[in-house]
């Protein structure tokens, strides 16, 4: 007996080592995921695997570990206070200035430079054999993002101001995507100078993990702006900071330097197509994940907050609209109503609907989303109560068919204004099939057409009417697309043809560019970069 007691006693101590030993293993295990899963947000750790080392050429470039992502608040603060360490290590100034290439990883072609001090009368030009200059003024700060040099070139980069000139060569890493460094380009019939600016190239060639390209006037590739897995369909610059997506349930806010200061997240929430700021929210167009429905939702993004609110859901300001549509064979989800471009007017947002080709003006967005009115042609709302909502057509002209880059122009009064847009003048209805496009004349199909328009639509609210204000045949492309006004010429980004071009006051094009591409480029506008490379 007293051995049977003997020996369950060595069972049941046996049992508990086991069982502790399983716990401390399990609690080692729980510790060591921890501490994989969350290293990358340690910022001490980070310090220990990236390096800011120079180069041959006297360059400091980023060394760390593949699987570090840049889109990482502590990866980001960590290469800043490695940087705050170069600045001291050594008395900098324009003759003996500090080099990093590409420091945040947020702009591919692009140099840090640091002087030690502020200069008067700053400037800088890059320069390669077989490519234009690129010459920009610079402000008066001591350190600057500098860009302008090709991918995988040695560049000349002269700083200069009226005393001092100070000249380096450095050998610049190649773009890893496709895409040209040099555009063809083609001369219009207009006189006029090209405006100043850098042409944005969103969404080259693929819907996801297509970086932002930027083309000088001369077509040159100047900048990649670089993305996770989303192509980015707007710029939003405030307060010396730009917002754009760099996933598609991700935006980032990035500074002057090139450093992300801020990663917002969208949750439930995918976007697509567009956004626009409105004060210190912006407005996105997404897809609610988990629906039986797409690209029919509006969110707002609190940018001080990082709040995400749900603001609009189509289903519930077009209802027979919606219950008319059929879901196609090879679809999963229903797009319906295919929201592409919102711009804003005070409160009220104007929306572009590309598969039902209509124009939606919804009145009091945030606090009570309703209806105003609908331009489209009368047939597209055949079967619907919606007629009262339905503005005139005043003037013989085939309404806009899967238009694009609707856009708010001011007018004379609140109640009389413009809209332009991209009109692709393409019937489709994937979701409406018995639909007859009758009253659309020489609109093409998805691989041929024979012009698309620039549109300029005069609404007049008390009469309820629009015309056609302004048009002008632009190059064809079925889906995706762009118009826009920049410093009174007008920029037209025309996908599936593969092209981008600038025209004048009067209509007549300045000069044309055109990329390679296996597919197209989803937008292209022209932004000043203000604050950014110059």
């Amino acid at each position: 007996m007293d051995k049977f007691k003997k020996n369950k006693k060595k069972i049941l101590i046996g049992f508990l080592i086991i069982g502790v030993l399983v716990c401390l293993g399990y609690a080692g295990y729980k510790y060591y995921k921890h501490y994989e899963d969350t290293k990358h947000e340690n910022e001490n750790w980070l310090s220990k695997h990236i390096s800011l080392d120079m180069n041959s050429e006297g360059v400091y470039e980023v060394k760390a570990d593949e699987d570090i992502s840049i889109f990482n608040l502590a990866y980001q603060n960590v290469i800043e206070s490695k940087i705050e360490s170069l600045k001291h290590s050594d008395d900098y100034s324009l003759e003996h200035p500090l080099l990093i290439y590409n420091p945040y990883g947020t702009g591919s072609l692009s140099y840090y430079v640091y002087l030690g001090k502020n200069y008067d009368d700053l400037s800088y030009v890059v320069s390669s054999e077989g490519y234009a200059d690129y010459k920009h003024a610079l402000g008066e700060e001591d350190e600057y993002q500098l860009i302008g040099f090709i991918p995988g070139a040695k560049n000349t980069l002269t700083l200069k101001n009226d005393d001092i000139t100070f000249e380096i060569t450095v050998t610049t890493p190649d773009v890893k995507a496709d895409v040209d460094i040099q555009l063809e380009k083609d001369d219009g019939d207009s006189d006029e100078e090209l405006t100043d600016g850098l042409y944005t190239v969103l969404g080259h060639d693929k819907n996801y993990e297509a970086n932002v390209y930027l083309y000088d006037n001369e077509g040159v590739l100047r900048n990649e702006l670089v993305l996770n897995d989303y192509r980015a369909d707007r710029i939003i610059f405030d307060d010396d900071y730009m917002y754009y997506p760099y996933e598609s349930r991700g935006i980032i806010k990035v500074n002057s330097l090139g450093k992300i200061v801020q990663i917002y997240g969208l949750g439930k929430y995918k976007m697509h197509h567009d956004m626009i700021l409105d004060d210190n929210k912006l407005i996105i167009l997404v897809d609610e994940v988990g629906e039986d429905t797409k690209e029919d939702v509006i969110v707002t993004l609190d940018l001080d907050s990082g709040d995400v609110k749900k603001v609009v859901d189509m289903k519930d300001l077009l209802p027979e609209l919606y219950e008319k549509a059929v879901l196609p064979d090879d679809n999963k989800t229903l797009d319906w109503v295919h929201l592409n471009a919102l711009t804003l007017k005070g409160d009220d947002l104007i929306l572009s609907s590309r598969e039902l080709s209509t124009i939606i003006y919804v009145s009091d967005y945030e606090t009570d989303p309703t209806i105003k009115y609908l331009i489209t042609d009368e047939s597209m709302l055949e079967g619907t109560s919606y007629d009262d909502l339905l503005y005139e057509k005043i003037g013989d002209f085939v309404s806009q068919a899967g238009q694009h880059a609707v856009t708010y122009i001011p007018g004379e009064s609140d109640d009389e204004y413009y809209l332009i847009m991209f009109n692709n003048n393409y019937a489709s209805i994937v979701t409406r099939p018995d639909f007859e496009w009758d009253n659309y004349p020489g609109t093409g199909s998805y691989e041929d057409g024979e012009t698309s328009y620039y549109y300029m639509y005069k609404i007049n609210e008390n009469k309820q009417t629009y015309e056609l204000e302004d048009s002008l045949e632009i190059p064809y492309s079925s889906i995706v697309s762009s118009v826009q006004f920049y410093d009174d010429n007008l920029v037209v980004g025309s996908g599936m043809d593969n092209s981008f071009g600038e025209y004048d006051q009067d209509g007549n094009l300045i000069k044309e560019f055109k990329y390679g591409a296996k597919k197209y480029a989803y937008r292209v506008f022209k932004y000043s970069f203000d604050n950014w490379f110059n």
